[in-house]
């Protein structure tokens, strides 16, 4: 496997076998930048300065110490906020005495360490103990071990506790993934990778953001091994390292990447630099390259106001993998698959792009200065790339070893699974509370292994009448229900506004759904109800029921937002808003709906547009905060069915996109939605759309349709769904 690494030369501890004295900085550059970028996490975390930064009052080792800040450094807000020094001072102890007890831990290069094993962050997950729960078992497992049959054991051992099965966005932490025993690729490679940076291997996660030949995403893992770095697939453990059954549809990508956690990377095809990570683009250590080059006419724009996105078909829109910006004199540079690619420039002033095919040589000038036509439609043939990979048999013997070794971890977790509680406990569990048989017994199965926590809340809590919890746990998603505990319901439940007073501005079904429901997006459920009963006073939360806007004002003051410090997207939860002070766009809009509900008013984040909303007067009303353009009005759409035999479906045939800053987000809508669950007429902010549609007609060929149109404020405008070779 080709690899592209340069050490970087940030060195903030010297952990060597047999090493005295003191920490160093061996450069002082980069240690001079990890020691500012520590100050300014200080600054903006200036809230929270006691949870956070009290920890180093503590007799903590130089060390630590060092580890500590270099973490905190590049650590996004979602951590800031909802973590404390404790949990962090006790993880990084594990991280250094793993790299003291490990035969390749005392070789390894500083900054291998620092971005590869010391992070407990792997991307956007809700954080948890997983290192402290698991240290010993992973390190006992891999005892007398080389440092690749320890990935290679590691690996075995994330089988055996978890399979793959696909979930919503959320991603679930390393623990709450295993008490399932379940997860979808991007849970599967957290998991792998937290085990592997345990035992102090190196370890990051790889991910395809959109496949090019069907659509589809995946993540898998690389880990660092005697100087390069080997793939593996997460809990999906072959008898070697660089073998996967995505090894093909790797070969076909038209980006893959990874994020090296802290100040920027040195390595090879940096394709943007966040404030907590890098993006690097290493496609080429699995598939064919071109080099494509682009200028942008910049005109008057800034270039720091101007972007390049490169955009691949998939579920039926042309999605951004990557987003670059372009060098002062308007150039970038970037590698990609020999497929038909999306070249969206952007700025202030309007936009411009292109379809580059593989034969295409000359560089693409850009002009970001277009406004979307009215109407209009363009027709794309659109080509992926052909499979390229080339994998080397193995001795047939090798293989039925590994099979059988599969088939005995996957006896183990099933037997795991059966030690969960019956369909017959469920049913006499419902009997003796007095509950719904059905009800409960498809709860707890659904509850996976934290059926515990879901008994818990039905046979505890008697102030709580059982029909109140029943319809808490209706509400919430699968996902919840398996890693949420008792307490935090629970809490929902007991400082939950009456039903009786709130049923009297709204039907029953908005109470349970946009008041009772602690689920806001995709963020981790946790008692934000009970936080903010204690912590908001009973006048501030009846002036939100009298006057829902002002709750807007108040957001505005009391939050700053800043979108540069949680590139992860993980989002902050209500009540680490809070304390904070500080969020991105994301977990503000949370914050907002988890406020209106506090107070009894009903929020929700807009179907389709994800706007924050809150219902008065009979209706939504949107959410507009400082810095956002409100639009002129709302329109109706009608979307019908173009065709007599086939009904397309959204995110497979068809999406729709709302033109904002020079660039189409997509609205969403459900999965597999079909067009004709979509023919009710839909309240959308006015401005200008497009309707992307797609036709798959093999692995390598699309035909693809973008389709302009204006929604006007008081209009309706009807759109026909029409797929292209249907």
């Amino acid at each position: 496997m080709k690899v592209f690494f340069n050490i970087l030369a940030v060195t903030l501890i010297i952990m060597a076998s047999g090493c005295t004295g003191n920490n160093l900085m061996e450069d002082p550059v980069p240690g001079k930048k990890i020691e500012s970028d520590f100050k300014n996490t200080k600054t903006i975390a200036s809230a929270r300065q006691q949870q956070l930064f009290g920890i180093f009052r503590e007799n903590i080792s130089s060390e630590e110490k060092a580890a500590l800040k270099y973490l905190y450094a590049y650590m996004p807000l979602s951590d800031l906020a909802d973590y404390d020094g404790r949990f962090f001072l006790d993880n990084v102890s594990l991280a250094i005495k793993a790299r003291h007890e490990t035969a390749w831990g005392k070789t390894l290069p500083d900054d291998f360490f620092l971005r590869y094993v010391l992070p407990l962050r792997v991307n956007n997950e809700n954080l948890d103990s997983f290192r402290l729960v698991y240290y010993s078992e992973i390190m006992q497992r891999i005892k007398g071990l080389s440092a690749e049959d320890a990935a290679l054991e590691i690996n075995h051992w994330c089988h055996e506790k978890v399979t793959y099965q696909p979930s919503d966005s959320r991603t679930s932490g390393p623990l709450s993934t295993i008490l399932s025993a379940r997860g979808r690729c991007g849970e599967e490679s957290v998991l792998t990778v937290s085990a592997l940076r345990t035992a102090c291997l190196p370890a990051r996660q790889v991910y395809a953001p959109r496949w090019s030949h069907t659509d589809d995403n995946h993540a898998w893992v690389e880990v660092w091994i005697n100087g390069e770095w080997k793939y593996m697939g997460a809990c999906e453990p072959e008898p070697c390292l660089n073998r996967g059954w995505f090894t093909d549809a790797a070969s076909r990508s038209m980006l893959i990447h990874v994020k090296p956690f802290g100040p920027p990377s040195t390595e090879k095809n940096v394709i943007s630099v966040n404030r907590n990570y890098s993006v690097v683009n290493i496609l080429s250590s699995y598939a064919p390259t071109r080099k494509i080059t682009v200028r942008v006419n910049l005109g008057n724009s800034d270039p720091a106001n101007t972007d390049v996105d490169l955009r691949i078909y998939n579920y039926a829109e042309f999605y951004p993998v990557a987003t670059m910006k372009p060098g002062n004199d308007g150039l970038l540079s970037f590698g990609t698959g020999y497929g038909d690619v999306m070249v969206w420039a952007f700025s202030a002033e309007g936009y411009d792009f292109r379809i580059i095919r593989p034969d295409e040589k000359d560089t693409v000038i850009l002009t970001p200065v277009k406004s979307p036509p009215d109407s209009g439609e363009i027709k794309l043939d659109i080509t992926v790339p052909d499979g390229s990979a080339v994998i080397p048999q193995l001795p047939g013997d090798v293989n039925a070893i590994n099979k059988r070794r599969l088939s005995v971890e996957d006896s183990l977790r099933e037997e795991r699974i059966k030690t969960w509680m019956s369909e017959a406990e469920a049913e006499e569990m419902a009997e003796a509370t007095g509950a719904d048989s059905e009800t409960v017994k498809s709860l707890i199965k659904k509850s996976a292994g934290n059926y515990s926590e879901i008994a818990k809340l039905l046979m505890g809590f008697p102030e709580i009448p059982v029909n109140f919890k029943l319809a808490i746990l209706e509400q919430v998603s699968e996902k919840d229900l398996r890693d949420t505990p008792a307490e935090v319901f629970a809490g929902h439940l007991k400082y939950v506004a009456p039903g009786e007073e709130c049923e009297k501005y709204c039907s029953r079904e908005i109470y349970l759904k946009y008041i009772l429901n602690p689920r806001i997006a995709d963020e981790l459920l946790r008692d934000w109800r009970k936080y903010f009963a204690e912590n908001l006073s009973e006048d501030f939360r009846k002036n939100v029921r009298k006057n829902p806007e002002s709750l807007v004002e108040y957001v505005n003051s009391a939050i700053l937002t800043d979108n540069t410090r949680n590139n992860y997207g993980t989002p902050l939860s209500p009540q680490g808003t809070h304390e904070l002070k500080v969020a991105d766009n994301h977990s503000r809009n949370i914050y907002f709906v988890a406020l209106c509900r506090s107070a009894g008013v009903p929020a929700r984040m807009g179907i389709g547009t994800g706007r924050p909303q809150y219902f008065s007067g009979g209706e939504w009303n949107d959410v507009y905060f400082s810095g956002e353009i409100r639009p002129p009005g709302e329109g109706i759409l009608k979307i019908e069915n173009g065709h007599k035999d086939f009904v397309p479906q959204y995110f497979r045939h068809f999406t729709i996109g709302r033109y904002e800053n020079g660039r189409f987000s997509t609205l969403e809508y459900d999965y597999d939605l079909p067009v004709t669950s979509l023919n009710e007429a839909l309240t959308l902010p006015a401005g200008k759309y497009w309707l992307v549609t797609g036709n798959r007609t093999d692995e390598r060929h699309i035909l693809a349709q973008i389709r302009f149109f204006v929604i006007n404020p008081g209009e309706t405008t009807t759109i026909k769904v029409v797929v292209r070779g249907k």
